[in-house]
């Protein structure tokens, strides 16, 4: 099964944003994962995973196994018929994922985008589509109104991180442009419907 499970982390690599992935780490991490909330802890109690979803369910893993090949490296745990994974590319940045599975088919991918706040603290996230552009693309930008660095579609989903007037800075989670994924920057907050999410 995680031969199986390496093989297909190699064969759908996104480009995404994620700092400091190296084989070092601090005690816990938290991360969005679309609509879940997911705690990697590797401290004194080994590598754990903590998921939970927009309505509060949480599931609990321990004795995570890590493993290495062809410069990927990840942490799998075995839930019954379930494997939950994380897993990377060293020396890169291209991102970490999860990778969920019942028996031998993969039920969810998602990539992993760090909170910028504390979980403990944070009561929602705020998730946007991207809606209503009838021609080219929403402008991703460096600054409000500053240079465009990448164009957004109808259909891309983003996490809103903060506002200043119509100027919403977003995370680009996932959509028809995968190219996209990862980044964030500026956009107008005219194009974007977004609903708050608890995550806790």
């Amino acid at each position: 099964m995680i031969k199986r499970i390496k093989g297909l982390f190699l064969t759908a690599i996104l480009t995404v944003f994620f700092i400091g992935v190296t084989a070092t780490y601090a005690k816990a991490e938290t991360y969005l994962a679309g609509e879940f909330t997911i705690t990697l802890d590797y401290g004194e109690n080994g590598k754990t995973y903590r998921g939970c979803d927009a309505q509060g369910k949480c599931i609990n893993l321990e004795n995570g196994t890590s493993w290495r090949d062809n410069g990927y490296r990840g942490i799998t745990w075995e839930n019954g018929d379930y494997t939950y994974s994380v897993s990377w590319r060293e020396n890169a940045n291209e991102g970490m994922y999860l990778n969920i599975y019942n028996k031998d088919k993969q039920i969810l991918r998602r990539q992993l985008v760090e909170t910028t706040e504390n979980v403990g603290t944070l009561k929602g996230v705020t998730y946007c589509d991207v809606v209503n552009i009838t021609s080219g693309q929403l402008a991703l930008r460096d600054s409000p109104n500053g240079q465009s660095r990448a164009g957004l579609d109808n259909g891309n989903n983003v996490l809103l991180k903060k506002q200043e007037g119509i100027w919403a800075y977003v995370s680009v989670v996932q959509g028809p442009n995968t190219r996209v994924n990862g980044l964030s920057g500026w956009v107008n907050s005219n194009y974007l419907h977004c609903t708050k999410e608890p995550i806790d």
